[in-house]
């Protein structure tokens, strides 16, 4: 995860101020991570894999290495969609990853699916905006255009508000 979070704050160096970071599943654990080293105008996270202060640390999950089919634990993805993963990085998810604090505006995104374990839990936690997209599973957020108009809106807003 240290990886992915190294990542997104190696691309985001390289793009203009105002900055908003949006993050998906695991992207947005990840874009969680490096908002404390970019330092974003805004955060926007689309049911994000949850960290260590919501689920837990479960200090039995072992790391390993190598890659992971997610189709064979979450089931088909919508066509041409799968693709591997790091089974290193989804054992240190499982695991618990820590992100204490957001320190930017933030606003997270939830459908049905996981509004128990990515939604309103995250958005308490960290004091963030939430928009809750009735009927949406987990891939209608970044396929659909429902909550592709709430975060465009949102994101719209607060990066102008820091602007000036």
């Amino acid at each position: 995860m240290l990886n992915y979070e190294a990542a997104v704050a190696c691309d985001a160096g390289l793009i203009r101020r105002p900055l908003c970071l949006v993050g998906w599943s695991m992207g947005g654990l990840a874009a969680m991570m490096a908002a404390r080293r970019v330092r974003p105008d805004a955060l926007v996270l689309l049911e994000p894999s949850p960290p260590a202060e919501i689920q837990g640390v479960d200090e039995t999950v072992v790391p390993e290495e190598g890659t992971f089919d997610p189709e064979s634990v979450y089931g088909p993805f919508p066509s041409g969609r799968a693709r591997p993963d790091s089974r290193l990085a989804r054992a240190e998810r499982k695991r618990g990853v820590s992100v204490p604090a957001l320190e930017c505006p933030t606003l997270v995104v939830y459908g049905d699916e996981f509004a128990g374990q990515r939604g309103g839990p995250v958005a308490a936690f960290y004091g963030a905006e939430e928009a809750h997209v009735a009927g949406a599973s987990h891939w209608d957020l970044v396929l659909g255009d429902r909550a592709r108009s709430a975060v465009g809106a949102w994101a719209e807003a607060h990066c102008s508000r820091s602007t000036g």
